[in-house]
Formats: C-alpha cells, sequence, structure tokens
C-alpha cells in the first residue's frame, strides 16, 4: 500500500495552466487573437514544464468542451495524432516490453479491421469512425514527450490536480455565476462567440455538460491512494461534477471511488451515506422546480416498478425509449435491425451518420419524439458499449473488453499500474450515457495518457532493447 502524504500546491504552479485554458476558453468564443495567445502558452509550457504541456496538448487535441471541432481548425487535432503514432511506434518498437505492448494494439486493431472488411460499407467511409477506436495509441505522446527527459510522478499528479480544480472552477463560475457557457464555451451548441454570448449573472442553475469534467477519471487514484486532498478541493471538485447535471459521470466517479477505496465494512458505510445525500437531493430537487435532475433519474427506475414481472417491463417498448432520457429511443430499432440481418456476432462495421448511403442500414426510427429526425442510419447511440455492438457485434465487444483488460495484465507487475485500472473502469462508466468510453478519443487519450504515466514512471524496466526485429 501507497503511503499517502499531504497534497500541497504552489500558487506560482497556476500560472501555465490558468493562462492556457483562458486562452482555451477564448478559442472556443472564436477571438480572433485566441490561435495565437494558445500556441504560445503551449511552447512556452513545452520549454518550461513538460508536465504543462503534456497536459494542455490533451486538452488541444481532445477537445473536452473548449472549442468547436468543426469550426475551428481545418481538422480534426486528434488526426494529427497518428502522426505521432507512426513515429512512436518505430522509435520504441525495439523496446523491451513496449514491443509486447504494439503487438498487442496492432492485433486489436488488425481484429477492427477485420471487422470492417466483412461489411457491405466500403472501408474510405468506415476509417470516418474506425479511427476513433485507436487513440489507445496515445502512450506513446508522452513517451515522446519525455523521450529524453525524467519523469517524475508526483508532479504530474499534483499538475494535474491544479487542472482540474480550474476546469472545476470555471464549471461552477459558468453554471452558477454567469449562468451562460463562456469559461467551457463549447459544452453547449448554437452560435456562441465573444460578440453573441450573453450572462445572466446569478440566473439559473445552468447544466454545463461535463467533458471538461472527465479528467477526474485521470485524478482518482492518486486522490485514493496518494495523497490527503484538503477539504476545499474536494469540495471544488464535487461542486465542478455537480454543475454537469449528468448522472452517468457523477455516478461513474462514485461507483469507482466505491470498487478501489475501503474495506467492505467501508463500502456499506458508503452505500448508506449515498442511500441518504440520494433521498436528500430527491427532496431538494423537488423544491427546485427539477433543477438538479434527482427527480427525473429516480423516476425512470420507478416506472418499471408497476410492471409484474422483468418480461412485462422489457416488452413495453414505449417505456423502454423513454428510458436513459431517450436513449432507449437511439437503441432499440437499431438493435432489431442487427438480429433482424443477422449480424449480431459481427455487427454492421463502422457505419457513418452523414456518409452511409445504403439503403439497407437505413430506418425509420418510430420510437423517436420529433419524428422529423426519425429517418437516420442505424449508426450512432449514446452509449458506448452498445456502439461497439452495433459497430463490432458481440464478438468484437468481447474482444474490445478483453483487449483492454490483457493490457492491464500486462501492466500489473508495474508500480502505478492501478492508474491504468481506475482509468478504464471511470471512463467506461462514463460511457454507459455516451461520455467518454473505449470508442470515443475523450475518453481514449485519458485512458492512453494513463498508460503512458505507468510507463514511464517504470522506464528503467522497459528501456532496453529488444530482440524484436521488423
Amino acid at each position: 500500500m501507497l503511503q499517502k502524504e499531504q497534497l500541497g500546491l504552489c500558487p506560482e504552479d497556476f500560472v501555465l495552466p490558468v493562462s492556457f485554458l483562458l486562452s482555451m476558453s477564448l478559442l472556443g468564443l472564436e477571438f480572433p487573437f485566441a490561435y495565437i495567445l494558445v500556441f504560445i502558452v503551449l511552447y512556452l509550457s513545452l520549454i518550461v514544464n513538460k508536465y504543462d504541456f503534456l497536459l494542455q496538448s490533451t486538452i488541444l487535441f481532445g477537445v473536452f468542451g473548449f472549442y468547436d471541432e468543426n469550426v475551428t481548425f481545418p481538422i480534426k487535432m486528434h488526426d494529427l495524432l497518428f502522426i505521432v503514432y507512426i513515429a512512436g511506434f518505430f522509435i520504441y518498437w525495439k523496446k523491451k516490453n513496449i514491443s509486447k505492448l504494439l503487438i498487442l494494439i496492432s492485433a486489436y486493431i488488425l481484429f477492427l479491421i477485420f471487422v470492417a472488411m466483412l461489411s457491405d460499407e466500403t472501408l474510405i467511409v468506415q476509417i470516418r469512425r474506425l479511427r476513433l477506436y485507436m487513440h489507445i495509441l496515445y502512450f506513446l505522446f508522452p513517451l515522446l514527450v519525455f523521450r529524453n527527459h525524467d519523469f517524475e510522478i508526483d508532479k504530474f499528479f499534483k499538475k494535474l490536480f491544479i487542472y482540474v480544480l480550474i476546469i472545476s472552477s470555471f464549471y461552477i463560475l459558468d453554471s452558477l455565476v454567469f449562468s451562460s457557457n463562456i469559461l467551457v464555451p463549447r459544452t453547449t451548441w448554437g452560435d456562441l462567440t465573444y460578440t453573441t454570448l450573453e450572462m445572466n449573472l446569478f440566473g439559473e442553475f445552468l447544466r454545463i455538460y461535463p467533458p471538461g469534467m472527465y479528467f477526474v477519471a485521470l485524478l482518482l487514484f492518486p486522490m485514493l491512494y496518494l495523497y490527503k486532498t484538503p477539504l476545499k478541493y474536494i469540495l471544488i471538485i464535487a461542486l465542478g461534477l455537480i454543475c454537469t447535471k449528468t448522472f452517468s459521470v457523477i455516478g461513474g466517479v462514485l461507483i469507482t471511488i466505491f470498487c478501489f477505496y475501503g474495506t467492505w465494512k467501508k463500502k456499506i458505510i458508503y452505500l448508506v451515506i449515498g442511500s441518504v445525500m440520494l433521498a436528500a437531493g430527491y427532496v431538494l430537487d423537488g423544491q427546485m422546480n427539477g433543477a438538479l435532475r434527482v427527480q427525473h433519474l429516480v423516476g425512470q427506475f420507478t416506472s418499471f416498478a408497476s410492471y409484474r414481472s422483468v418480461e412485462d417491463a422489457m416488452s413495453d417498448m414505449d417505456n423502454l425509449a423513454e428510458f436513459g432520457s431517450d436513449r432507449g429511443a437511439q437503441i432499440i430499432p437499431k438493435i432489431e435491425l442487427l438480429t433482424s440481418t443477422q449480424k449480431l456476432m459481427l455487427g454492421f462495421g463502422f457505419l457513418h451518420n452523414e456518409l452511409t448511403t445504403n439503403d439497407d442500414y437505413i430506418i425509420h426510427n418510430e420510437y423517436y419524439s420529433d419524428q422529423s429526425a426519425a429517418e437516420e442510419v442505424a449508426s450512432l447511440v449514446e452509449v458506448t458499449q452498445v456502439q461497439t455492438i452495433l459497430d463490432t457485434g458481440l464478438i468484437g465487444f468481447c474482444v474490445q473488453h478483453l483487449f483492454y483488460i490483457a493490457i492491464y495484465f500486462f501492466l500489473r507487475k508495474y508500480k502505478y499500474s492501478n492508474l491504468y485500472l481506475v482509468t478504464l473502469v471511470c471512463i467506461s462508466i462514463f460511457g454507459v450515457g455516451g461520455f467518454a468510453g473505449l470508442n470515443i478519443p475523450h475518453g481514449l487519450l485519458l485512458l492512453g495518457l494513463a498508460l503512458g504515466c505507468v510507463l514511464l514512471a517504470n522506464k528503467e524496466i522497459w528501456n532496453v532493447k529488444s530482440s524484436v526485429s521488423i
């Protein structure tokens, strides 16, 4: 068991993170000079503090609600990473143990390509979504950043705390003070720029969608195992999560903590406390006219209580369609098509919601409340586990999870290996709500970063040549 130390953060260590994150806010608001500011801060961080550079680059590549990836740059920034992946592959291929990891990842990617080749859709269309599954290779980026430099994981974690605290503060300010998407501007839709933004000071308790808060998944390991975190920091992060009003993310954090922290006696105490807090939240939500969305959450589960059996509940398609904030409506007809076409084992392939034109995959979704959007490709749903089944079938779903578990077994003897495991569990739970997950860059960049940091912290083990050749 690692010994916990008191977490201490220096005020001067906040300068580069605050500068970068404010520059990203301006970038999202389409401020003319924001591009220059962002890359100036990135360059300074590369020179001054590579831990800052690593986290800033992750935010820039992954977007995380700060800018519109379809507008701000001519290409999606995470696509530039494939240049990094190719370079890293050839640089680290002959390193002991890294070569084994690269072989494992290569086998997984080849399986995905095999599934794509079985599909009726062309590969040129499928690659648009298939490539998103490959970002576990992001572990190569931190290896390259610290290739000729020492890496101290304690310094990385303390920097991570700073970024999460600042982002949490941004969420609190946007939700409770500005009542507008200003500091994390692209967590909403619409024409939002520095010339059109509006704020309603201390107005409504605004829901801010959670992409920026995904970094909490990476922070759980040091909070649970390494540091005695001051209460004020915990409260800032907790309030930032509450401002998302997103239970798959809040629940993902709580379930991960429950799984990895404390004895069974403590876990029972946590369950009792959690039940009391849920009940209190339910009452408070009623007084706030549903602003906390707790009654909405509870209502989705209690709606099944009136059925005599599980079979009766499962047969009520209209009720199922409304479950999960209408995520059920997305899923039902696509799973029906998957089974009726005998593609349940290996899926449709990586269909694209705009570029796929094969009539066999066009459906009319009768469960949508807005029937103007009823005609669609059977391609996308907001539950990442179901998305994997649609893309690669039940076999692909099993292969995917066995692959990520195999990486943990590869790491298990390394110090800090639980950083990878905790992050894996947390982002997987996020994926139940369509947030992060194992087939979205948001989740895989964080998981790749966790994997890379574990490897860097054990550089003396693998930083020798292997006998593998190409």
